[in-house]
């Protein structure tokens, strides 16, 4: 072939090769990177705050759990400004953590849907923290293993098992708590010796049948339904999912011309909300203060699981803590004295109740 046509060919191809890159494939690039810039932009935007009012939290977790200075929280804590005022700080951190969750979830940040490792750890301590707040099997099993001690009763030791039991006799305890007009579970302890004597009898048929032994006689029943009802009569303060989403909207407003699309409210107006008479109607925020209100770390009731409900929530928040540290931001938000903190919670609070 002729030098001239194959230098002409060659500089055609060369254009058009160009022209392609110039006008085709540097833009799909330069797109590409700008859409990744601004998922980084989000959740980087999403990542600071978050970081900064876990922060916030775990401090006054150390103070309630370390510290021991949640005098304010306890039943006869004077009704003073400052203990009000420590209650209801204490009620908006935890809002705060749901409002940016419930956020972040909206806006789809690359916080819970990335596909790194980093991601993988805050999805699993988020998860870990809802589940602390929400998730009633632990407590269910602790009562249930605590009437089978005093009654004799063999509880199997498969987990899965043992779940499915104590999940019967909750079942039956909550048809009790409709029967009797309770709303809580510590008023079974308050009950009457023929209902007590009526739960105690349901309780025990229910395990027996489940676990295949015989069905506890009438005359242990009559010496054991007190301290059964004791063992049944656990502090809750569970804030289901479907109520820890309602919170994280009431925390969350829309914000326009800026990066992402949602800020928190800030403390008065939480404050003001939840002063609102309109509000003690409202079973979410309720349950958020009822959560801490009455428990004593100094002095702990072992039928309040409250406080291990607590420390539950502090060990996911140490590790949300722990995961945002670890990521690559253009500004640290959290500081040194904050990380060691956190892990000492790592460190001394177990990810899960302690089995019994």
């Amino acid at each position: 072939m002729d030098k001239e046509v194959v230098t002409t060919l060659l500089g055609t191809v060369t254009g058009l090769v160009i022209a392609v890159v110039s006008s085709l494939l540097i833009p799909m690039f330069m797109k590409r990177q700008e859409k990744i810039e601004q998922k980084r932009d989000i959740y980087e935007k999403y990542a600071q705050p978050l970081g900064a009012d876990a922060a916030n939290l775990l401090w006054r977790l150390n103070e309630i759990l370390f510290d021991q200075r949640a005098h304010y929280l306890r039943e006869d804590a004077p009704s003073t400004p400052f203990n009000e005022y420590k209650v209801i700080s204490t009620c908006y951190r935890i809002a705060v953590l749901l409002g940016w969750i419930r956020a972040i979830r909206l806006e789809q940040s690359y916080l819970l849907f990335g596909d790194s490792a980093t991601f993988d750890n805050i999805r699993d301590a988020v998860s870990r923290l809802e589940i602390a707040l929400a998730d009633s099997p632990p407590v269910e099993i602790e009562a249930m293993k605590s009437l089978a001690r005093i009654w004799n009763i063999d509880v199997p030791n498969d987990p899965e098992r043992a779940k499915r039991i104590a999940a019967q006799v909750n079942a039956e305890l909550q048809h009790f708590l409709s029967k009797f007009d309770l709303t809580r579970y510590q008023q079974f302890a308050e009950l009457g010796e023929s209902q007590g004597r009526e739960v105690a009898r349901r309780a025990a048929d229910v395990m027996a049948c489940e676990v295949g032994v015989q069905a506890l006689a009438d005359a242990r029943v009559q010496e054991t339904w007190q301290e059964a009802l004791r063992c049944i009569s656990v502090k809750q303060a569970w804030i289901y999912r479907e109520w820890q989403q309602a919170i994280g909207n009431l925390m969350i407003r829309k914000i326009g011309g800026a990066i992402r699309r949602f800020d928190i409210i800030g403390y008065a107006e939480f404050e003001a909300m939840v002063r609102d008479p309109k509000m003690d109607k409202n079973e979410p925020l309720t349950r958020l203060r009822h959560m801490i209100v009455g428990i004593d770390v100094n002095q702990p009731v072992s039928t309040d699981y409250r406080v291990t409900q607590l420390r539950l929530v502090a060990n996911a928040v140490a590790s949300l803590v722990c995961a945002i540290e670890t990521m690559e931001l253009e500004r640290r938000i959290v500081d040194k004295t904050t990380c060691e903190m956190a892990r000492k919670f790592l460190r001394e609070i177990p990810e899960r109740a302690p089995a019994t």
